[in-house]
């Protein structure tokens, strides 16, 4: 059945009432948090659906192999049990996501600040950037860069 568009200034006919049961109604979502609504037990329908999105990965692969779709497999493989669990028994937070390990992101941040070996000359060109994002996401974590300022400030005016 078709509901006929009103502009926010009209009033619902009173005929809504009679076609639209309580069942059928949406109730408004509570705003607090600490509000609990039981949804009750899945139907067998909604069961059979919740067991087919469990049973698949996405996105949905045919079955020719190519080396791409092979490493592809691999890393899926290495990178799902950190998406699906928690294999290194990190403390979680309030929303079960692992606290972020801060210490161990400053370490490796301070480290793509400092000189670069022989072989990685190819990113020279992309230094300017690496500096960029490390001081970035240094201060993202609320570390303070200012003991960096003397040496970039001096090496961006080269």
């Amino acid at each position: 059945m078709v509901v006929p568009l009103r502009s926010s200034a009209q009033v619902p006919s009173p005929r809504l009432e009679e076609i639209l049961d309580g069942s059928d109604r949406i109730e408004e979502l509570s705003d607090t948090d600490n509000e609990y609504e039981d949804m009750g037990t899945a139907t067998p329908e909604e069961q059979a659906n919740i067991a087919y999105l469990e049973s698949i990965r996405i996105p949905i692969r045919d079955d020719y192999k190519t080396e791409t779709s092979k490493v592809q497999d691999d890393t899926a493989g290495i990178i799902l049990p950190y998406l699906e669990g928690n294999p290194n028994d990190f403390t979680l937070n309030a929303y079960g996501i692992p606290k972020l390990q801060r210490e161990g992101h400053a370490k490796a941040l301070e480290r793509t600040l400092k000189d670069y070996p022989g072989q990685f000359a190819q990113l020279d060109a992309s230094r300017p950037w690496l500096v960029y994002w490390g001081l970035q996401s240094m201060t993202a974590l609320g570390i303070d860069i200012h003991r960096f300022q003397e040496r970039y400030v001096n090496s961006s005016a080269v």
